[in-house]
């Protein structure tokens, strides 16, 4: 199987205020908004984000029983410590301070209104030497 394009959900008591967060922090439009059923989305990239109403029909009762996100997700921006700067003005609590690792990556983690965690991720190079030590140069 080769899926076409991917898709999250967010279940929550809040479509609309999760939606919103979305939209104000990370610039994604709504391309459907049914009440109970949101999608989010950048322009007209291949993957959405959907919002569902908790105890909908289409969602599963264990589904609809959980009270605490385990997801996590994953935006690559730009600049890390510009969106942190935003979001913190926007009165937006920050989960971890903004750092950088070895492998290359400058992030943090924030959360939606529902408790999803957000890590937000910008690529940087990363340390000569622990690419060294992690991707040693073939012999030839």
């Amino acid at each position: 199987m080769q899926p076409a394009s991917f898709g999250a959900t967010v279940v929550t008591d809040r479509p609309a205020e999760v939606a919103a967060f979305y939209q104000q922090h990370f610039d994604l439009q709504i391309a459907i908004d049914l009440g109970w059923f949101v999608t989010v989305r950048r322009g007209e990239a291949d993957w959405e984000l959907a919002i569902c109403q908790r105890g909908h029909a289409t969602v599963p009762d264990a589904v609809n029983k959980l009270t605490e996100s385990t997801n996590l997700f994953g935006f690559v921006v730009e600049d890390a410590d510009a969106v942190a700067r935003a979001l913190t003005e926007a009165g937006v609590n920050l989960e971890t301070e903004v750092v950088t690792e070895v492998f290359g990556q400058r992030h943090f983690f924030v959360r939606d209104p529902e408790g999803t965690w957000i890590d937000v991720i910008q690529l940087v190079a990363p340390d000569p030497d622990w690419l060294a030590a992690n991707f040693p140069a073939s012999e030839g």
